[in-house]
């Protein structure tokens, strides 16, 4: 396992509840991952937080899913929360890095509920809506897992 490095201001380090609680609420976040000719590649996903495991879908190719073929280790950074205080020259945040191993889900009762996780996500419930889209574009959809290994999370946070 890969020697993390320690957050540098300690002072506004979140718990790994914590940093879980902000992955699990921010909106979208980013996947960074590395190709095979060396590029850092980054894209902002929208996901869902099941236990260990972030879940996203995807097209079933294109530059995150050859990164993901390259190298497996991605990390995922998320905010749920910015304001920018002009006054201060200062932000109050709240973000999460998780840290992890992404594969495409092959077992299809895994997919469907990773599916059926975002559109709960983002629809609020399940609807009639998504569950024709999952019976429908599910086949045409990859979902990628990332498991986490670790995850940190910093705040600046009103006093």
């Amino acid at each position: 396992m890969t020697a993390f490095r320690e957050i540098r201001r300690r002072n506004r380090a979140l718990t790994e509840d914590q940093a879980r609680e902000v992955l699990a609420r921010a909106e979208n976040g980013v996947l960074a991952t590395v190709g095979a000719d060396g590029w850092p590649y980054a894209v902002p996903v929208n996901h869902v937080l099941s236990g260990d495991s972030i879940y996203f879908h995807s097209a079933l190719e294109g530059h995150k899913l050859e990164n993901i073929a390259h190298a497996e280790r991605v990390s995922f950074a998320a905010v749920a929360s910015a304001t920018v205080l002009p006054a201060k020259l200062s932000t109050l945040y709240e973000s999460a890095v998780a840290f992890g191993r992404a594969a495409l889900v092959t077992d299809a009762a895994e997919k469907r509920q990773a599916l059926e996780l975002l559109a709960v996500r983002f629809c609020g419930a399940p609807t009639p809506e998504a569950e024709e889209e999952i019976a429908t574009a599910g086949a045409r959809t990859a979902v990628v897992r990332i498991r986490i290994e670790r995850i940190t999370g910093k705040a600046h946070r009103p006093a």
